[in-house]
């Protein structure tokens, strides 16, 4: 499929990386920028039929109880006090897509925090109902909290993408972002490990 989608060069990093989670945890993360006059469209803004904001914590809690959103109730505390913010789009009250934004350092897993320059937000852990997937609201969300951080006083966005996660990478490159670097984690014999370009 990869093969057939995005080449041959794509298809040979997967296997790379499959042999190699084989032995060991292995990644390469893709580091990704993005400022306002970096998005090429107004239609990245746009998402009809759909009410687009930040949500608040009382109202994303019922929904970690019921686990309908993949996000925990641990989480939204941790999130909470890191004063992370969340912006959703919802169709006829329900939240049906979002992603997370954090000013702060923030873990990447139990393993490894991401830091990053503190004139630019970190967008993170994004997710669409499976229903809902297709209409573009994870990009047009993020080109709105954009705006909105930007006008706080913010340069951009920063964010990453695994390198063989070959959709996503393509998305986020129709959005404007633009990859500046690489991360590379590995765990092995109980000790971590992590190189940035």
């Amino acid at each position: 499929d990869n093969y057939s989608r995005y080449g041959s060069r794509a298809a040979l990093h997967d296997l790379e990386c499959r042999i190699l989670n084989r032995v060991t945890h292995f990644e390469i993360l893709r580091a990704m920028r993005v400022e306002l006059e970096d998005v090429p469209s107004p239609d990245c803004f746009e998402a009809p039929g759909f009410e687009g904001r930040f949500v608040d914590e009382h109202e994303l809690a019922p929904l970690a109880q019921a686990g309908s959103h993949d996000f925990t109730e641990e989480f939204l505390r941790e999130a909470g006090e890191r004063g992370d913010r969340c912006y959703g789009f919802f169709d006829a009250g329900v939240l049906v897509s979002y992603g997370w934004y954090a000013r702060r350092p923030t873990p990447i897993d139990e393993h490894f925090v991401l830091h990053f320059d503190p004139a630019y937000t970190y967008m993170f852990k994004g997710y669409t109902l499976p229903e809902y997937r297709g209409k573009r609201l994870h990009a047009v969300g993020m080109c709105r909290a954009l705006q909105a951080f930007v006008e706080e006083g913010q340069r951009g966005l920063v964010s990453y993408v695994a390198s063989n996660n070959f959709p996503s990478l393509r998305s986020i490159a129709r959005m404007g972002y633009k990859i500046f670097g690489d991360v590379y984690l590995v765990r092995a014999g109980g000790h971590s490990f992590a190189y940035a370009t």
